[in-house]
């Protein structure tokens, strides 16, 4: 088979195919004796079908296949042994068919069409950027909020007897009614745990907070009562498995109140945080939660800076695109039929992030930016320890961990995604050293709102 390949420009290139009929005359011959062994078919022993019957029955479509893996394979391995940078998959180009019979086969020619990828520079660097770190400063008023969290997370729960406080948990039974607001027999009822700050609707909320055990109430609107989507009314209120077309009023009894009474700031509380002995005043306990919040939001700053210096490079480094060919390609390829108004609008962003995949390959390539499965299983296990450390438990034997990250592995997408972490974390390096970072400190409303 001869394969020719013709530049229509430095973008768009045709893989014309000389095929002989000798390519692919013994590869049908195969296919069809394969298929004779599996055929079975009535008024012939199986794997005995005469060859003429299988030709006239299967022939066609076994030749149809044969062609188009024989095809696949070529132009697949031309693209590998003269390195071209591909984008998308090679398409036939239109207007083409086999137009071959089994009874008749013979020589032909076939044309596919490919995109290639630009060649471009990351100019954007040459210059040594300057780019801004936002970094949020921890304030005592964080440490306080810290503090309390994990007072109430290692406090106990108590019934409440006296007025309700807006973070109280509430046990509500709710029950459909009808338009008469009487209860509608097998209709909606369930029992679901609120607090009583989630009640948005405020004249609900006032009058919940007068309620003793075993006193209803009515909600005409849950969705305006709640603030949340149909589904998740149907499902955390209502208890239901599908959603409604329109949402019932209910019916609520407070069943009952509790509340969480903070642990007390003593020994016993540090301990069961960190461990015997490993912290040992408030003071040290403020500090450590400090360490904490700074460590998160250096993450969070590091994220913000990396995202910010990925939309410059896209939006500074010139790139063009066989557009043309990659609409086509979009549109042969989806799952879902997509029209062409469609391919229009969502364009801009596939084109978009095939910039960015493109800057991040020419990064990875020229600067041996890898990573192994060995950091990916090394990655894993960390996670794993924290993780266990998290739910209380210590050092586990070699053996089980190494079963637990066996199992983790296993998991395409955990392997895929840990991966992309961490080649993410890689390049991120690399551009630090490209560019000039300066650190500014922001209240933590201001790097939330930017």
């Amino acid at each position: 088979m001869q394969i020719i390949q013709e530049n229509v420009d430095s973008l768009n290139a045709v893989l014309k195919l000389k095929v002989k009929k000798e390519d692919y005359e013994t590869k049908i011959n195969q296919s069809l004796n394969t298929y004779r062994k599996k055929v079975d078919l009535k008024g012939f022993r199986k794997g005995q079908v005469p060859m003429a019957v299988l030709k006239k029955m299967y022939g066609n479509q076994v030749l149809a296949e044969t062609i188009n893996d024989l095809l696949n394979e070529q132009v697949n391995n031309y693209i590998v042994e003269n390195k071209l940078d591909v984008l998308g998959n090679p398409l036939p180009k239109e207007g083409q068919s086999f137009d071959l019979e089994i009874t008749n086969i013979k020589d032909f020619d076939f044309d596919y069409e490919i995109g290639l990828a630009p060649d471009f520079k990351l100019s954007y660097l040459d210059k040594k950027p300057s780019l801004e770190r936002q970094v949020v400063e921890v304030t005592d008023a964080m440490l306080d909020e810290e503090v309390e969290r994990l007072r109430k997370r290692y406090g106990k729960v108590e019934p409440v007897i006296d007025a309700m406080q807006d973070d109280d948990m509430l046990t509500l039974n709710f029950q459909e009614v009808d338009a008469d607001n009487k209860l509608v027999e097998n209709g909606a009822s369930h029992s679901a745990p609120i607090a009583l700050d989630m009640l948005k609707d405020k004249s609900i909320y006032e009058a919940v907070k007068k309620l003793k055990k075993g006193e209803t109430f009515l909600i005409q609107d849950l969705a305006k009562t709640f603030e949340k989507s149909a589904d998740e009314i149907s499902k955390q209120i209502l208890g239901l498995d599908a959603t409604p077309e329109l949402l019932p009023a209910v019916q609520a009894t407070l069943v009952e109140v509790r509340r969480v009474i903070p642990a007390e700031l003593n020994q016993d509380f540090l301990n069961s945080i960190y461990g015997e002995g490993q912290v040992k005043s408030e003071e040290e306990m403020r500090s450590k939660i400090k360490e904490e919040i700074k460590a998160y939001f250096e993450k969070q700053a590091d994220s913000k800076l990396y995202n910010t210096l990925a939309e410059n490079l896209i939006e500074k480094t010139e790139m063009s695109f066989p557009d043309a060919f990659l609409k086509r390609w979009i549109k042969l390829t989806n799952e879902k039929p997509i029209t062409e108004e469609q391919i229009e609008n969502e364009y801009p962003a596939f084109a978009k992030n095939l910039k960015w995949s493109l800057i991040v390959k020419k990064v990875s390539k020229e600067n041996q930016v890898d990573v192994s499965m060995e950091e990916v299983r090394k990655r894993t296990e960390e996670q794993l320890r924290q993780q266990m450390l998290s739910y209380g438990i210590g050092e586990m034997p070699e053996e089980e961990m190494s079963k637990f990250v066996a199992n983790m592995m296993a998991r395409k997408d955990h392997a895929s995604q840990t991966r992309e972490t961490l080649l993410e974390e890689k390049l991120f390096d690399y551009f630090k050293g490209q560019i000039s970072i300066k650190d500014k400190e922001i209240s933590l409303e201001e790097f939330y709102k930017k």
